[in-house]
């Protein structure tokens, strides 16, 4: 690879329109709040932030087409006629990527009447007459007749430099052979004909034969090929006519002045409000933090008493935001290292403990600070408001103040008013609510595995940051809860939103015991079954090869086996192996099938088995999990560290992880799940007599349909019917079509119709609801739960039909899914008060979708599991009744029916 030029006498010209193209099909599917397409933005963003830090350039200009007619299209007038359309959603970006240009300071250039490859193959043969070097970023092969002594190309997908060896080496012909090349081969992608019969081997063959086109044209009779010598005979002017079309201009009337192509100094302020409003939050974490306004005021306490003469006036003042930042985003694991506190006509304070260093002030302890804190946490009258409050009710709670409560958490509100957003940081809430620009920790202390510590940074720069944030918490109330309340979303934030933030603090404090020595011989056992599928796969194979390489595992399967290829990737255009094209595969062959056996069991052996005893709290010697409460857009949790959303339970692997979770001494495990809550949901909302009246006559409802579907009385329903009944009824929570169904279910297209069409003749409001509810997505692009939460779909404004149909379906399925999740959590809300009254040593320890999982003492068990059913069924009076099963048992797995009913 040829050697980075001086970026201080370096032109690089960035094909703007090539890469902007690119990365909308490289990135699908991404879209900010407000439903504008964003994946173009960031793809050619993040490709410009990558070559700016990777290259250094000063001096950089990204050239455009633009959509006037050229000269090209006078001599040929079919010259790009078979293009398609310019997506709608790409055309919608294009001023966003200038936008992001100008804030960024980067130079364009774009002229009518000319295409960006003449702008380009013009600057760099000018930037090299002024003596510079210049560097052609694209990932367009016409481009690479540019290259000479000088003027490099970058493809940025393969990260690749390329001089006049490279080029030679990698398309096989010298750059001043390209346009020879393309006259023979044609483009397709331009419409440009070449000559027909030769593709991109004959073409490089007969020009690096003959050296260039006209030299191949004049000794066309003597070339021995009939398949080559006839075409080239016949369509002479069409191999030139082609060759003018591909050949790159020089002489583009566009002027060359470096002073005006040098690389600005980005709009910091500009970038941070693009990046706010394009919702870019990576990027904005990484701009360096705003200085923090002169109106926030923040003083550095570094001693008790004048903590408690503060602490003293905030209590009076009835609200205090309150910050506490740890050395671990994990409450359960980090140390306190400082307090910030704020209250309005007050201003900002920064109470460090443990900012170490030469220049760090004596700062009080941990115990004296807590002590002078203490009044904040149970004043009468005194709200306390923040951001992503559980982690600090946890850390309080661990450090001896228990039962903290906080009247107010901007992230939870703005979750529930924009539950499309990915993230719901401070500085995005407080800019989109209030105008702020909030300085974010990550703009001092950086990001990553380099990320600083905060003990590690002055108290001088942290104290600003702090202090402003902190003050930001008090001003995003106001319009945040008048939000709530015009969107009806108040009595969801205060019943259950916010109050169920409590009960997660107290469910992640509690954690859950491991069975190490089990997890340990399930290791041993798996890494044996490992090797028994690896000695079979090799077999199958007829050769050994690294399982987990994907190119390797390609090979055997398309070259070795010769089996059909499934689709490329995206990224890299190789032959996918991913689970998908192996599902398909394992029809043909065994082979594929052992490799998803062996996958599988990796990755819950890696994930799970393995990881489990490193995540035990040295401590507590239990694992606590993180529940995130502001991520999924239905309003259900999940869980990270470890993820116990994701262990499977219709697999016997997925179920021995599930053995692996005990009790403590003396006391068994609970779980209370709903049963078949979704379509007890979805017999509410659409009030179809029929299913109603099945849940209230506590018909099994798989059974009752399939004895429908398949004209059967229920008696005479077989397990295989039940299971395809089963199917269409959670396939039409899902909004799953026939041919899903029918790919699932391993039946024709016309039978999975009639299976449908069955049901809806039986349960015929399920079919008005469904349509009521695509009608209001596509009228409002949203919709709401039982409870009033609401989700909305950006994609229903965009252009893209595939997006919005699966909008569409999801719609249909989040009343449902969401009005099941805003359930268990005012069952969660509602019970935990209720546990500690008659049963203090029971314990919720985990929630996961329609199940809760609790600790209690083996002599109460029965009579906690009563009070948890008792609970769990009044949440809220529905059409139908709530049916809650119980199990108790001496881990997850082995658990004995305690409810009198079959689980399903």
């Amino acid at each position: 690879m040829p050697s980075r030029p001086d970026p201080g006498n370096t032109l690089y010209l960035i094909d703007g329109s090539n890469n902007l193209y690119r990365a909308f099909h490289a990135i699908r599917e991404l879209r900010n709040s407000h439903g504008l397409p964003t994946n173009a933005v960031y793809g050619f963003t993040a490709m410009l932030r990558k070559l700016i830090k990777d290259f250094s350039p000063q001096f950089l200009v990204v050239v455009f087409d633009r959509p006037e007619p050229t000269f090209r299209h006078e001599k040929f007038p079919e010259y790009k006629a078979h293009r398609p359309e310019t997506p709608a959603d790409l055309i919608a970006q294009i001023p966003w990527v200038k936008k992001t240009l100008e804030v960024l300071r980067v130079p364009m250039v774009e002229a009518a009447g000319w295409e960006a490859d003449d702008l380009i193959g013009t600057l760099a043969a000018k930037a090299k007459a002024a003596g510079m070097h210049a560097v052609v970023v694209a990932t367009d092969k016409d481009l690479l007749q540019l290259v000479e002594d000088g003027v490099l190309y970058f493809n940025p997908v393969r990260e690749r430099l390329y001089d006049v060896p490279a080029v030679e080496e990698s398309f096989g012909v010298r750059p001043d052979q390209v346009a020879d090349v393309l006259a023979l081969w044609g483009d397709e992608s331009d419409n440009i004909p070449g000559v027909r019969g030769i593709g991109d081997k004959g073409a490089k063959d007969l020009i690096r034969k003959f050296g260039n086109l006209d030299a191949l044209l004049e000794g066309a009779g003597t070339i021995e090929n009939r398949r080559y010598r006839e075409p080239l005979l016949e369509h002479a002017d069409d191999a030139r006519l082609s060759r003018d079309l591909a050949t790159i201009r020089r002489d583009a009337p566009v002027r060359f002045d470096a002073a005006a192509l040098r690389l600005g100094a980005p709009d910091v302020e500009a970038a941070r409000q693009l990046y706010t409003d394009l919702e870019f939050t990576g990027f904005l974490r990484e701009l360096p933090a705003p200085t923090a306004t002169q109106e926030v005021r923040c003083e550095t306490i570094l001693d008790p008493e004048r903590l408690a003469q503060v602490v003293g006036r905030l209590v009076q003042t009835g609200r205090v935001a309150i910050d506490l930042a740890a050395d671990s985003t994990l409450p359960m694991r980090g140390a306190l290292i400082a307090v910030a506190l704020a209250a309005e006509g007050e201003g900002a304070f920064y109470v460090p403990l443990r900012h170490h260093g030469l220049a760090a002030p004596r700062q009080m302890g941990e115990a004296e600070a807590l002590q002078a804190l203490r009044p904040l946490f149970h004043a009468q009258g005194l709200r306390l408001v923040g951001h992503d409050v559980k982690g600090a009710v946890i850390l309080l709670a661990r450090l001896g103040i228990e039962a903290v409560r906080f009247g107010f958490d901007s992230m939870l509100a703005d979750y529930l008013l924009n539950s499309a957003r990915r993230l719901h940081s401070l500085e995005a809430v407080a800019s989109e609510r209030c105008g702020l620009t909030v300085p974010a920790w990550s703009g001092l202390l950086g990001e990553g595995a380099r990320a600083a510590a905060l003990a590690d940074v002055g108290v001088e720069q942290a104290a600003p940051v702090a202090g402003a944030r902190v003050m930001a918490m008090l001003e995003v109330e106001k319009p945040l809860r008048e939000a709530l309340a015009a969107e009806g979303l108040a009595p969801l934030y205060d019943e259950i939103e916010l109050p169920v933030a409590a009960v997660l603090a107290d469910m992640e404090r509690a954690g859950i015991a491991v069975d190490a020595k089990f997890l340990a011989a399930l290791s041993v056992d798996w890494e044996r079954e490992m090797g028994r599928l690896t000695t079979q796969i090799h077999a199958l194979a007829g050769v050994e090869f690294n399982l987990n390489s994907p190119k390797q595992l390609a090979e055997i399967l398309f070259d070795t086996l010769k089996l059909t290829p499934g689709r490329k990737t995206r990224k890299t255009g190789s032959r996918s192996t991913d689970v998908e094209v192996l599902e398909e595969l394992a029809e043909e062959h065994e082979l594929p099938r052992r490799i998803l056996e062996y996958r599988a069991l990796h990755k819950l052996k890696s994930t799970y088995v393995d990881a489990l005893p490193a995540l035990v709290d040295p401590h507590t010697k239990r694992v606590h999990t993180s529940f995130n409460q502001a991520v999924a857009a239905t309003g259900r949790l999940s869980s990270t560290d470890p993820n116990l959303q994701n262990i499977p339970i219709r697999t016997e692997q997925g179920r021995q992880i599930r053995r692996a979770f005990v009790p403590g001494p003396g006391a068994a495990l609970l779980s209370a799940d709903y049963s078949q809550i979704e379509l007890r949901v979805l017999a509410h909302l659409s009030g179809d007599p029929a299913l109603i009246e099945a849940f209230h006559s506590r018909q099994d409802i798989h059974t009752s349909t399939a004895a429908t579907l398949f004209g059967v009385l229920p008696g005479l329903v077989t397990g295989e019917m039940r299971r395809r009944a089963k199917a269409v009824n959670f396939g039409i929570v899902y909004g799953m079509g026939p041919q899903r169904l029918a790919r699932d279910q391993g039946v024709s297209t016309k039978e999975a119709e009639a299976f449908i069409r069955e049901y809806f003749a039986r349960f015929p409001k399920v079919r008005t609801w469904i349509e009521a509810t695509t009608a209001e997505v596509e009228s409002t692009g949203r919709v709401r739960t039982l409870f009033g939460r609401v989700r909305e779909f950006p994609e229903m404004r965009g252009a893209d039909r595939n997006a919005r149909q699966q909008a569409i379906r999801a719609a249909v399925n989040t009343p449902i899914q969401g009005t099941a999740a805003d359930l268990i959590k005012k069952a969660m809300v509602d019970l935990l008060p209720r546990l500690r009254r008659a049963h203090p040593e029971a314990r919720l320890l985990l929630q996961v979708h329609d199940e809760l999982v609790l600790e209690t003492p083996r002599d109460e068990a029965a009579a906690t599991g009563a009070l948890v059913r008792e609970v769990m069924e009044s949440a809220r009076p529905l059409a139908v009744p709530l049916v809650v099963d119980l199990r108790i048992g001496p881990n997850w797995l082995d658990l004995a029916d305690a409810s009198g009913r079959s689980k399903d």
